[in-house]
């Protein structure tokens, strides 16, 4: 990609057989797949030409918020994040991300947000481990959303803040209309918000033809994403929420 350019990912799901596979081809053409250590969220960056994430980084620097992924249907498969596309895996590709000038018309106030969190296709789906957060991870989030220009000292109120997130997701509340379906679209600025990762690469939300999503401190900081601009997810389907 060239530096400036537009910002084009082009997401992925391979097995282990299908990974390897690739990466033979590619080094074959002497294109080499980073291998993503340690945060999933890396790939998104920008100068990353392609990377690869197994399924065992989800385990590693944000394991809770990885117990959205090991209860997909994806668990178990790499994930690819490439600036082009790949021949002969179209059928794998399950969604192309884009940067958007999407202005919410409408964020969610806390009996929003409690609203989402109660909602029952929500509750059937959050892992438990999603619900377990240390006194560490408490910090971290509270000092990043400090650092992304918010006051808030309340880790209760980022913890509704997260879920109610994902929720709207899953059973969105916080949406606009297209002539394909709804968009729903993250409820909250960027410092208010954890693992939009769930989000862009299909783990939730994969349903929707579309999705507006912002970034969260994770992927400003690791992947420098602009806080508060919006990425377009388009599935690359199948799109049950579309209209006929």
């Amino acid at each position: 990609m060239k530096k400036g350019g537009p910002y084009i990912k082009h997401i992925y799901w391979l097995t282990e057989d299908e990974e390897a596979r690739l990466r033979d081809e590619l080094r074959a053409r002497e294109i080499k797949i980073k291998t993503a250590r340690g945060i999933v969220c890396t790939p998104l960056d920008r100068i990353n030409r392609i990377a690869s994430v197994a399924p065992e980084v989800w385990n590693d620097s944000c394991s809770r918020q990885g117990s959205w992924y090991r209860r997909s249907e994806k668990n178990g498969l790499y994930l690819i994040i490439s600036s082009f596309e790949l021949e002969g895996y179209g059928d794998r590709r399950s969604a192309v991300i884009t940067q958007s000038d999407f202005v919410p018309p409408r964020l969610a106030s806390m009996e929003d947000k409690e609203a989402l969190s109660e909602s029952p296709g929500f509750r059937d789906r959050v892992p438990d481990q999603w619900k377990e957060v240390g006194e560490t991870e408490k910090r971290i989030y509270l000092r990043w959303a400090r650092r992304l220009g918010s006051d808030v000292n309340d880790y209760d109120f980022l913890y509704r803040s997260h879920t109610a997130n994902h929720a709207n997701f899953i059973d969105p509340h916080f949406f606009i209309e297209s002539e394909d379906g709804i968009i729903p679209y993250s409820i909250d600025r960027s410092a208010h918000l954890c693992s939009c990762c769930v989000e862009l690469f299909q783990v939730l939300g994969e349903e929707f033809k579309q999705k507006l999503v912002a970034p969260c401190p994770g992927a400003t900081i690791f992947a420098r994403l602009k806080p508060d601009r919006y990425l377009l997810v388009e599935s690359s389907g199948p799109f049950p929420n579309q209209k006929a």
